[in-house]
């Protein structure tokens, strides 16, 4: 009794945290624009060569968004700039919403899709987190040239703050926003692109917070992770299977889900934390940092040791599935 007792509590957990993505597969279509690898890689590079946590460096990197998004044809009247003072300083988050033309329903669901645009102590910041930003800027090229949201809108968010001294406060731009909007009621999924771009198919190239997950999930770190804590994992596993189903239906790039308390080791270690704060089921799309990269928080995380053409399937799937939810 022991024994089948033991084998229980180890599928109970294993079915928990992962909530596996192999039970229903789901029709996920795609608009004709699709994300550029070459483009990724520009804007990567450009923005890993700024000094991003500087208040000089960040006005640069707002302007290049600025820019980036008026080449994308999106007009100045559906980008917004939310300011926030810490200390004596402003920081800036940038919003980017995008609204369908055809009112069916009111209100309309809203999705949110985010990134930080700061690094950590003026390091390059190629993987964490020019890749989100370079992921986002694409997002917003897609977004404008899709005709049609099926009765969704949809908002990008470039945050201002996320690395240290300001993560874990309220100082994050993500809390920010999140508390700006907690009043929403109609805001029904949060996305967090933080660190999309490093892959490795060597044999135990993938590490984990707790040693037992190295069971549970696979030992080389060629994929892709998706985040949500307990409370949200219901509403987050329709989020989860359109976006495993588009990848892995093209045999693309492999996801593995997680679901757990924040209390492990890395599970909030990114805006999505600032979203489940104020209830809003959120999910972080990562490569999963530190856990597989040792180029985190070094002068060594630079724009040449990305895979862009997995960061560009990264990108369509979660385009493909805000659009489809």
């Amino acid at each position: 009794m022991i024994y089948i007792g033991f084998i229980a509590l180890i599928l109970t957990a294993y079915f928990v945290i992962t909530q596996p993505l192999f039970f229903k597969y789901e029709s996920v279509t795609h608009p004709k624009t699709k994300t550029d690898a070459k483009t990724l890689k520009q804007h990567v590079k450009f923005l890993s060569e700024l000094d991003r946590t500087s208040e000089k460096g960040q006005e640069q990197v707002i302007s290049y968004i600025l820019d980036e998004l008026a080449k994308n044809n999106i007009d100045k009247s559906n980008i917004k700039i939310q300011k926030y003072k810490v200390g004596e300083r402003v920081y800036k988050n940038i919003i980017v919403s995008f609204k369908n033309k055809t009112v069916w329903k009111t209100p309309r669901k809203k999705h949110i899709i985010g990134a930080h645009y700061d690094a950590y102590g003026s390091l390059p910041g190629a993987n964490d987190n020019a890749s989100g930003v370079a992921g986002l800027l694409e997002a917003s090229k897609i977004l404008q040239e899709t005709p049609e949201f099926r009765g969704i809108d949809i908002d990008l968010v470039f945050y201002g703050t996320e690395e240290p001294p300001f993560f874990g406060t309220e100082n994050m731009g993500s809390f920010h926003h999140a508390q700006s909007v907690k009043d929403e009621k109609n805001i029904k999924m949060v996305l967090v692109f933080d660190m999309i771009g490093y892959f490795s198919e060597e044999e135990n190239s993938q590490n984990y917070p707790v040693s037992f997950m190295k069971y549970f999930y696979p030992t080389q770190g060629n994929f892709i992770a998706l985040v949500s804590n307990l409370s949200n994992s219901f509403k987050t596993r329709k989020v989860k299977r359109r976006f495993a189903s588009y990848l892995q239906k093209n045999n693309l790039i492999s996801v593995a889900s997680m679901n757990a308390p924040a209390s492990i080791q890395g599970i909030d270690f990114s805006d999505h934390r600032n979203y489940w704060k104020f209830g809003f089921p959120a999910v972080l799309i990562t490569d999963t940092a530190f856990m597989r990269g040792e180029t985190y928080h070094t002068q060594n995380d630079t724009y040449e040791k990305l895979n862009y053409n997995k960061m560009k399937e990264v990108v369509d799937a979660t385009v493909a599935t805000v659009l489809s939810i």
